[in-house]
C-alpha cells in the first residue's frame, strides 16, 4: 500500500494508503469470475461452520458485489445455502454493492476502525438493498471472528500486525 501524507485540514479527511497500480495491474487482468470463485471458496472454508448452522441464510439467493475500488476488481457472489457461497452470474444485477479499498476492507475485518465509522464516512460504501446492507453490517458488528476457529483468528491476527507496522512506518494510526 502506499503510504500517503495526511494532509488534512479542517474540512478535508486525512488520506489513506491505496493498493499502489503497479500491484493493482495483475489483479485486473485476472478474470472477474476467477476472482469471485477464489473468494466464494476461501468463504467456504472460513465460515464452514456458520454455513452449516444457517447463519447465512439471510443472504440466500441474493447478489453480492463487492468492489475494491484501488485494485479494480469485482467479487460477485451469492449464498446458496448448504451449498455455502457460489460465484454470481457476471451479467445480473447486485442486490447489495459494498465498495472500498482494500486498506478500509482490512481494518474493517480486523476491527481496528469501528464499521459505522467507516459506512458514514463513506469510505466503506453499500448501495442497493439497505435493509440487506444493515443485516449484513449488523452480522458483522455481532460476530466474535477469534471463536471461528480454523484459519480465520490467525490470518487476521497477522493482517492486524501487518496494519500496525504500516501505520508505524506512515506515522498513521488506524
Amino acid at each position: 500500500m502506499n503510504a500517503t501524507a495526511d494532509t488534512a485540514t479542517p474540512v478535508q479527511a486525512p488520506r489513506r494508503p491505496t493498493l499502489p497500480a503497479p500491484l493493482a495491474l495483475p489483479l485486473r487482468l485476472i478474470p472477474g469470475p476467477v476472482h469471485s470463485t477464489l473468494l466464494t471458496t476461501a468463504l467456504n472454508v472460513l465460515f464452514a461452520a456458520g454455513i452449516r448452522e444457517g447463519e447465512f441464510d439471510f443472504l440466500r439467493d441474493r447478489l453480492l458485489l463487492i468492489r475494491l475500488r484501488d485494485a479494480g476488481v469485482e467479487y460477485r457472489l451469492r449464498f446458496a445455502g448448504p451449498a455455502g457461497f457460489v460465484p454470481g452470474a457476471q451479467a445480473a444485477p447486485a442486490d447489495l454493492s459494498i465498495s472500498g479499498t482494500l486498506y478500509d476492507f482490512l481494518v474493517l475485518a480486523t476491527r481496528r476502525e469501528d464499521s459505522d465509522t467507516l459506512f458514514f464516512s463513506r469510505r466503506v460504501l453499500m448501495e442497493g438493498d439497505t435493509a440487506l446492507g444493515l443485516e449484513l453490517k449488523n452480522w458483522l458488528d455481532s460476530q466474535d471472528l477469534d471463536a471461528t476457529g480454523g484459519p480465520l483468528p490467525p490470518l487476521l491476527r497477522a493482517t492486524s500486525a501487518l496494519l500496525r507496522v504500516h501505520e508505524r512506518f506512515s506515522g498513521r494510526t488506524a
